[in-house]
């Protein structure tokens, strides 16, 4: 019978054949460490990259409103039928980036407060509409993005179109992310419709004249396409 003891084990195994086995565990080791490690940043970049990748969002409900006045009494029309459309950068609920957004409202769409067919015939005569069914907004630039807490006040101009001419237009929009994920977009801009080569109406053999500036009121809730 042969009985080879621990210490005629080692003895057995030369110096050098310890360091190779022990040098080549190390580096299995390393190679390991090093895996499990890349494929950790891989995941957290990804999260990052989902927490903070643009997104398409479009319009729930808006509440577009156009007021002026006139010689004898103020008037004010509402949009019924619109098309809005935005690109948001969106990082752990607060916006970063606006990085598109379109706006397409139909002109015969524009409705009276005031229930009056009359005014509503007008308005379509006036904005040209059977020739130019649409009114545009196609933002172009982002001058600024000031950040309070959720809330964000961009600056952006954009070709706004109406009656088939197109002129830059400045908004500053006031946009805040909400608790259930969506957006909310306010805002106001005063424009001349004669700056878009609109002749303002009149009523009554021009005893009732429109005033040529006009105030555009907005409210969209935006919902993830």
């Amino acid at each position: 019978m042969i009985i080879v003891t621990l210490k005629d084990l080692f003895n057995h195994i030369s110096k050098t054949e310890c360091a190779q086995y022990l040098h080549t565990d190390i580096k299995q080791y390393q190679i390991m460490k090093k895996n499990i490690l890349s494929f950790t940043g891989f995941i957290f970049l990804l999260f990052l990259q989902l927490q903070t990748s643009a997104q398409t969002y479009i319009a729930k409900n808006a509440k577009i409103t156009i007021d002026g006045t006139s010689t004898m009494h103020d008037w004010s029309s509402v949009v019924t039928k619109a098309t809005i459309q935005s690109d948001f950068t969106i990082s752990n609920g607060v916006i970063q980036k606006l990085n598109s957004a379109t706006v397409t409202m139909e002109t015969k769409s524009l409705k009276s407060t005031k229930n009056s067919s009359l005014m509503d015939d007008r308005t379509y005569s006036t904005l040209k509409a059977d020739k130019f069914p649409n009114i545009t907004f196609v933002l172009t630039k982002v001058a600024s993005i000031q950040q309070v807490g959720n809330e964000a006040t961009v600056t952006v101009t954009g070709n706004l179109t109406i009656g088939g001419v197109s002129k830059p237009t400045d908004l500053i929009l006031k946009i805040k992310t909400l608790p259930n994920g969506e957006i909310e977009v306010k805002g106001t801009k005063k424009i001349t419709m004669s700056n878009h080569g609109i002749k303002p109406p009149s009523f009554m053999l021009g005893a009732l004249k429109v005033a040529d500036e006009v105030t555009i009121t907005y409210s969209v809730i935006f919902i993830k396409k």
